[in-house]
């Protein structure tokens, strides 16, 4: 039980315990800093709470079997993420090591994000969903070739296939655009632990639990007041400040802490079969295996520049970004705005910079301003991140 955890192993004991005495909550919020765990932490809850023996990693009864490969219907998964890095990240362990765990794990990633669109949670007459319907089923067919339960060996483990995996998640995410979780996701959730099943323990995975707007923060709390038997609520947020008060009233709450820099290196060393000596951080590492990192890099750069670009006849945001800035850039937009942080903090550490002219110390403040502005935007009131970055660029021009 929770032998894949890596860190926080006073609060793993604390979760063995109450879950070898029957004694786990049946409502609880896991609060932490990103990539700490959090998900990782939920998903073994369910896959023990919901053993029919043991609750060991290896145990091969039909629950846990299935929760190895993500497949387990007892357990639903809601809330946006950022499901893409990670997905590149298993593809590349599984190029390096076509074994069974690299199967598993590449398996777990991509259906984190398929598992979002089960018939419990979305309508099928979704307009967005049926956009992206025939490419989820054909994406699930091709996951079935990495299944470890049906003895794939390495010699047949195919790489375009998981390519085209990549690939279609990468179009799935950019189809599918919500950072909010809908009220008809909650609803529907609720239809399903009260009607379906009777009798089997059902778990419930609302990550980024923040995000919901009131219709759904209140279906959310009819049920957590009088939540049905056999039915588990685990919230996992990074911001626990904005859990409204009359939710946090009814969950037990758990906050976990940044993993140690080693720690964080032992899961990349480990999980992502990653050289320790070239990352510190996961995030950093997740990063670094999407091929867009570097036209990100490129145009945060680009904006930089052009901001002190003095020789710019144009005004307007450059085309060079305009062009990196496409549609399908969204999901990586507040890693672009994290990129220009970076270098207006290295700008500051320029003793020529600041020397040069005092009142760029305060323009690099204007500029850390405007780009928080722009991820609330981005984030919080869906703004178009093209508009966004164009508006932000003008701004600063202008001062």
């Amino acid at each position: 039980m929770f032998e894949n955890i890596i860190g926080h192993s006073s609060f793993i004991e604390q979760l063995k315990k109450e879950i070898k005495s029957d004694s786990f909550p049946s409502s609880v919020l896991i609060s932490g800093p990103l990539y700490s765990g959090k998900q990782a932490i939920a998903l073994e809850i369910a896959r023990a709470v919901t053993c029919e023996q043991d609750a060991d990693w290896n145990c091969m009864c039909q629950s846990c079997r299935l929760h190895r490969v993500l497949a387990n219907p007892q357990i639903a998964l809601l809330g946006w993420d950022l499901f893409i890095p990670e997905i590149f990240a298993v593809k590349n362990v599984l190029e390096k090591k076509r074994d069974n765990t690299s199967c598993y794990l590449f398996i777990r990633g991509v259906r984190k994000l398929l598992r979002r669109f089960d018939s419990v949670l979305v309508e099928e007459n979704d307009s967005k969903f049926k956009k992206i319907s025939s490419l989820l089923a054909n994406t699930e067919e091709l996951l079935a070739d990495f299944d470890p339960e049906h003895g794939i060996e390495s010699k047949v483990i195919d790489i375009k296939t998981a390519e085209t995996i990549v690939e279609n998640c990468k179009t799935i995410v950019n189809e599918y655009k919500f950072t909010n979780i809908p009220v008809d996701q909650i609803r529907k959730v609720s239809y399903w632990v009260r009607f379906s099943g009777y009798g089997n323990k059902k778990i419930i995975i609302i990550e980024n639990a923040e995000n919901m707007n009131d219709s759904s923060r209140n279906a959310l709390l009819k049920i957590l007041e009088e939540p049905p038997n056999n039915t588990f609520f685990i919230l996992l947020t990074c911001r626990p400040g904005e859990i409204i008060p009359t939710i946090k009233s009814r969950l037990r709450k758990y906050e976990i802490t940044e993993r140690s820099i080693q720690e964080n290196k032992t899961v990349i060393e480990r999980i992502f079969k990653e050289e320790t000596r070239i990352f510190t951080g996961i995030k950093e590492y997740l990063d670094s295996t999407i091929p867009e990192t570097a036209l990100l890099k490129k145009a945060a750069k680009q904006f930089i520049v052009s901001l002190y670009d003095s020789n710019n006849e144009h005004i307007g945001l450059p085309q060079e970004i305009k062009t990196i800035l496409k549609s399908q850039f969204s999901e990586y937009y507040p890693a672009f705005l994290s990129e220009i942080l970076n270098l207006s903090r290295e700008l500051l550490h320029n003793s020529d910079f600041i020397n040069n002219n005092p009142e760029n110390i305060a323009f690099i403040k204007k500029i850390n301003t405007f780009v928080n502005e722009s991820y609330k935007g981005f984030e919080k009131l869906n703004i178009n991140h093209e508009l966004l970055t164009e508006s932000m660029f003008l701004e600063l021009r202008n001062r």
